[in-house]
């Protein structure tokens, strides 16, 4: 079932020049997507593609200009439907410093619930929930700034959990962490997806992070110009340079020694994983 739906939403930046004249720059155009209830879906594209305009219009951040994006049925552009669509599309951004408002991290983990208006027992239990659901609830007590970037995205990821949503997007949320904070960032991700079957919109530039996805959509320009498996994209190398992304260096080897008759798996990213294949066929 599709659980949001686009349908040639186009979404454009006013931008004012120096001669005082106005033109405009394309976020998303005429853009058709479906999003289907219980996949991780993951949105790629150079800076500039559009993936993160188009992330904004999936919770109704932003209202397509033509077009139309639905969730659950309900109409992004009608404003007395944005509380229940805000309710069910939780979103985490690329700053985790920016999303924090509490000082102590089981308060700014309650901050979402307590403005939906859930009462105090439960909002004790789905703080409770959401915290061990990310692996943090040893750090409850605790003050936001001691922590790593890694820890401060997955204490965000709870704040929006605690809603109960039933789609979470990941909008660029490993693009200031390190390669540490990103591999926590994508395991509390994909937990979420297959334990608990929500909905997972990734947006990254990030290739590698492409692998565990059930789909993936290339984009560029603001158009949507590929989809498909993360092995039907990799294999997509032309198509994807064009589009200034690079399949990860590990693919590209296992690609090119499966070209020339080697038994490797050709979407394998671990380097070591990779590197034991080739000792093993040597």
């Amino acid at each position: 079932m599709d659980i949001i739906k686009l349908v040639n939403a186009t979404y454009n930046y006013k931008v004012f020049n120096d001669d005082g004249t106005q033109s405009f720059a394309v976020g998303v155009d005429d853009v058709t997507l479906d999003v289907v209830q219980g996949e991780f879906l993951t949105l790629v594209g150079h800076n500039g593609s559009g993936k993160s305009t188009l992330a904004k219009l999936l919770n109704g951040l932003f209202v397509p200009q033509k077009g139309s994006v639905s969730v659950l049925g309900m109409d992004t552009a009608n404003e007395k439907n944005l509380f229940e669509i805000r309710k069910n599309v939780g979103m985490v951004f690329q700053n985790p410093d920016n999303q924090m408002v509490a000082s102590i991290i089981e308060e700014d983990v309650a901050f979402g619930v307590e403005n939906v208006g859930i009462p105090h027992p439960e909002l004790g239990e789905r703080v409770r929930w959401a915290l061990e659901s990310v692996g943090m609830e040893q750090f409850a007590k605790k003050t936001p700034h001691k922590l790593s970037g890694g820890q401060k995205q997955r204490i965000a990821i709870a704040g929006a959990l605690a809603i109960k949503p039933q789609v979470l997007v990941l909008d660029e949320s490993t693009a200031m962490l390190d390669p540490q904070g990103r591999k926590e960032v994508l395991s509390v991700a994909k937990k979420l997806n297959e334990d608990f079957g929500m909905t997972v919109v990734l947006i990254t530039h990030f290739m590698e992070e492409v692998l565990q996805s059930d789909r993936v959509v290339v984009m560029q320009r603001g158009k949507i110009i590929a989809t498909g498996t993360p092995s039907e994209i990799f294999s997509e190398r032309q198509l994807l340079e064009n589009a200034g992304l690079k399949v990860p260096r590990t693919i590209e080897l296992a690609q090119k020694l499966k070209e020339s008759g080697w038994q490797v798996e050709e979407n394998t990213a671990d380097a070591k994983a990779l590197g034991e294949m080739i000792c093993q066929l040597l």
